[in-house]
């Protein structure tokens, strides 16, 4: 019994033990694990610190407005396979590249195509390729037109969408954080996310980062840094994939024509791309109607949504804008459409906002200011643009400018290709109509440095034309096509058809006063005379051409008796001069005098459209 008692009295002891060892193992488990999980959160909070002290700007394609983020769905099909092809490696066929540019003008929607595919590559968890950083720029927008804080926001990015890549950037982050918030553009870039990158996993999943609107970057010089050093990332890390969408301006074409970067890339003209016109087209027929008060106008007019097509031509932010207008004014419906196809400025405003920052960044104020020789040339390439009806090149401008070579006209071209491109045929030709009518408009165009005066323009155009018609230049026009190869690709019609139509227009100044009292005082007008009627006898123009086109502008002179006076002599001279010609054996000029001109009978020159009044008879 004592044993039995002894026996119970040890276990219990060994119980009583092992239950205050049990609970101070629990006490002591309690105690780690909250210590544990106070380290934890208090990493997690360091951490998330650091991320949150990562500079940054708020550039992610979830903040991007409304107008750069529209995306009618069903368009851009044919564009979005081909990216769907690149992002699984499959693209270009012969040679895949983890590199895609997109480039366009402006308003064609480069912005609406980086944004969803951003959306696209974002949802859908199935995808081999992921977004892991965005940054889209906005000129005026303060950080988001920074190209200083590019790299730290993907950095920032990246340490929020992929969680095998936080740990190291937020140790690249602690050091990076040591030497400051804000550094220059190559220290964020080594020493942040490059740095960080170069520590990820060799399985690293591929990895998307998409960048839109470089061009509207406050910086223009760090540009072609900022894009040599992502696609060496590109190079180095095999499972990072860029999509870049800008203007293909002169500072971002420089490299990518560069040939240690040209091989990585694949570029992408948003102007080739299939369908373009029909996509906004599609957009405009799925939303206009849709509109409540719009709906029973158009079911009456039909042709007024294809007159709206018509007049977007294929540019999607004049659609957008068009659309946005119309929602905002429900009542009258015919009169505000009217208005949208009359270029009406509330409509255009936005578009024109565009055109006008096109224009300052391309040709900045100060330079312009600073260089009016600059200016002067610039005005010379819009008028031609904005106010010669016939067909336009490089080469065009140049024979008619003097002042400029066809290297000048290429250069303003290139700089001003997001609104003025060069077609299959090399001829200029605005991204848009609406351009044009913007540059002429002073109330839309409201900075004086790029208006294009209508009166003034044609005055200017007038004198070149007229300055280029000699005797020489009127024989190639002749020759076409056998012409010298330095002027194989000029335009001579505008010369020979197109002079009197900018005189009929052209606002009196004294220079186009002088410029045609000296045509029609020497060779040149009998000349053109003659040859329109041996060499195009039937045409309209033979009945059109006057000596009334010229006659207002040679009012203020008192000029009229004597200028008709010698319009008179040389129409004589040259039917005299073609006489002698034409019944000279050896066809020998003849050499013709005044006292030949006075006995030549009054009928010898047929056709003169001279004024019948007194006061404008010859002396």
């Amino acid at each position: 019994m004592k044993e039995d008692i002894a026996r119970a009295m040890s276990l219990f002891m060994v119980y009583r033990k092992i239950s205050v060892s049990y609970r101070k193992l629990v006490s002591l488990f309690a105690f780690f694990r909250h210590n544990s999980m106070q380290t934890l959160t208090t990493a997690l909070e360091e951490d998330r610190k650091i991320v949150d002290s990562i500079p940054w700007a708020d550039a992610g394609y979830r903040s991007v407005n409304e107008l750069k983020s529209g995306y009618m769905q069903g368009t851009r099909k044919e564009l979005f396979a081909e990216l769907e092809q690149w992002s699984i490696g499959r693209f270009p066929e012969d040679e895949p590249k983890r590199v895609c540019y997109l480039t366009g003008g402006a308003g064609l929607g480069k912005s609406s195509i980086s944004h969803q595919l951003c959306v696209r590559q974002d949802v859908a968890d199935h995808l081999s390729l992921r977004l892991g950083a965005s940054f889209f720029f906005v000129r005026g927008g303060g950080d988001l037109e920074d190209v200083r804080l590019v790299f730290s926001t993907l950095a920032r990015q990246l340490a929020v969408s992929q969680s095998t890549l936080r740990p190291h950037i937020i140790s690249a982050a602690r050091e990076y954080l040591d030497h400051g918030g804000r550094q220059q553009m190559q220290h964020t870039f080594d020493g942040l996310l490059r740095k960080a990158l170069t520590a990820a996993p060799a399985d690293q999943a591929p990895t998307l980062i998409v960048i839109d609107g470089i061009d509207e970057c406050k910086d223009r010089k760090l540009v072609p840094e900022m894009l040599r050093s992502l696609f060496n990332l590109v190079r180095e890390f095999s499972w990072l994939y860029i999509f870049v969408a800008s203007r293909l301006e002169p500072h971002i074409q420089s490299v990518l024509i560069d040939r240690n970067e040209a091989g990585d890339i694949h570029c992408m003209q948003l102007e080739d791309t299939a369908n373009s016109k029909g996509d906004v087209g599609h957009y405009l027929r799925e939303t206009v109607p849709k509109i409540p008060s719009y709906a029973a106008f158009l079911d009456k007019h039909p042709d007024a949504l294809e007159r709206l097509v018509g007049r977007a031509a294929g540019v999607f932010i004049f659609a957008r804008i068009t659309v946005n207008f119309l929602d905002q004014h429900q009542n009258r419906p015919e009169e505000w459409i009217e208005l949208v196809l009359s270029s009406g400025v509330p409509v255009t405003s936005p578009l024109d906002a565009l055109y006008l920052q096109i224009l300052r960044s391309a040709f900045p104020p100060e330079d312009l200011h600073a260089s009016p020789a600059e200016r002067e040339r610039l005005l010379s390439l819009l008028r031609f643009v904005v106010l010669e009806d016939d067909w336009t090149n490089p080469e065009t401008v140049a024979f008619y400018e003097r002042d400029l070579s066809a290297d000048d006209v290429f250069y303003m071209v290139d700089r001003l290709r997001s609104v003025l491109m060069i077609d299959e045929r090399g001829r200029m030709v605005p991204l848009h109509a609406s351009f044009g009518e913007f540059l002429l408009d002073e109330r839309r165009c409201n900075d004086a440095l790029y208006h294009v005066d209508s009166a003034e323009g044609h005055a200017h155009l007038a004198c070149a034309c007229l300055a280029a018609m000699s005797f020489q230049n009127r024989t190639y026009h002749l020759q076409e096509p056998d012409l010298p190869p330095q002027l194989e690709r000029v335009n001579f019609n505008i010369m020979v058809t197109g002079w009197w139509e900018h005189v009929w227009r052209a606002k009196c100044i004294a220079e186009l006063e002088e410029q045609l009292s000296q045509f029609v005082q020497d060779i040149r007008l009998p000349m053109h005379m003659w040859i329109i009627r041996e060499f195009d006898s039937e045409s309209s123009y033979n009945n059109a051409f006057s000596m009334r086109w010229m006659w207002g502008h040679l009012e203020p002179s008192g000029a009229r008796t004597v200028i008709c006076s010698e319009f008179l002599k040389f129409g004589i001279y040259s039917k005299l001069w073609q006489h002698g010609i034409l019944t000279s054996p050896s066809r020998a000029p003849p050499q013709i005098t005044s006292d030949d001109i006075s006995r030549a009978p009054l009928g010898t020159v047929s056709g003169h459209h001279g004024r019948s009044d007194e006061t404008d008879k010859p002396r």
